[in-house]
């Protein structure tokens, strides 16, 4: 089975580490680190511009990770330097994490980084009329329920693209019955995160659990989606992918959703997939196809 470091990645943005990738950063010169858009610790982003002179459309990087995991700085930061070179402007987001947060604690995060985005666009040489959200796995839930939200309250960006998105939490109960004899450790850590994050046992509280879906924020006001998924999911199964593709052509007339299955693959961080060229520069693609002149 291949691993994340099977990628075939550029030699220049990738350093491994003690068996890690770690994206490298030096070659960009045009960059403001650690940018504060709130008070937390977590409440942090990365700037990466392109050489030329803005303002630029803003790609916005939102890791991964269970809503536990992970960084602004760490693998998921390597398909936006594809967005670099394309002209974009790169910008990387650092959210809440578990333990000690409520549900909508990340939510909140993402809406007041995309209010500082915004706010201070001109003096990060950014374009406030081309913003485009791209997050993976609980980044993909978070980029859809602000985007959702954010359209809803007349604040739309331009794009977005989630990468295997956890967006049922119904569906996530369900689904981690079907490991329960063959990886119990593995479907109890996935019940308790799931508990953690929702603040409450989401078996118990149904009808609770029904409103943390991406159903309870859906409207006709939702920007462009590019779903992306694997179809040999184990974390998050691919109907979930499936299923919010059918429900957003139903609700916008009009409005561009791709969805790209890709056969034989499993979650992000499993296999390089998700870090090839070949599967980020659709999306890239995409985004171009909607930027406002």
């Amino acid at each position: 089975m291949r691993s994340l470091l099977d990628t075939n990645f550029v030699p220049e943005w990738i350093s491994i580490v003690d068996g890690k990738a770690v994206p490298q950063i030096d070659w960009i010169e045009n960059k403001r680190l650690d940018i504060s858009y709130g008070d937390h610790e977590l409440q942090k982003m990365d700037v990466y511009l392109p050489e030329e002179k803005g303002p630029f459309p803003v790609v916005i990087l939102v890791h991964g990770g269970g809503f536990m995991y992970c960084d602004k700085r760490d693998w998921h930061l390597y398909p936006g330097f594809f967005a670099l070179k394309e002209g974009f402007a790169l910008v990387s987001v650092n959210y809440r994490l578990l333990p000690g947060i409520e549900r909508m604690d990340p939510i909140n995060d993402l809406t007041m980084a995309l209010a500082f985005i915004t706010e201070q666009a001109e003096n990060l040489q950014l374009d406030p009329r081309n913003l485009f959200l791209y997050g993976t796995s609980a980044g993909g839930n978070l980029v859809s329920q602000v985007s959702l939200r954010n359209a809803a309250a007349g604040k739309p960006v331009s794009g977005v693209a989630a990468l295997c998105p956890l967006l049922d939490f119904s569906n996530e109960m369900a689904y981690l019955e079907i490991f329960e004899a063959i990886a119990p450790e593995y479907t109890q850590q996935s019940r308790e995160l799931l508990a953690n994050y929702l603040g409450f046992d989401p078996e118990a509280d149904v009808e609770r659990t029904k409103q943390a879906n991406i159903d309870y924020v859906m409207t006709d006001s939702a920007p462009p989606f590019y779903i992306q998924h694997g179809t040999m999911d184990p974390a998050v199964p691919v109907e979930q992918s499936i299923n919010f593709a059918n429900k957003l052509r139903e609700v916008t007339s009009g409005k561009q959703v791709v969805l790209d299955l890709m056969p034989e693959t499993g979650h992000a961080g499993g296999g390089p997939e998700f870090l090839e060229k070949e599967h980020i520069q659709p999306i890239l693609t995409f985004f171009n196809t909607l930027i406002k002149s």
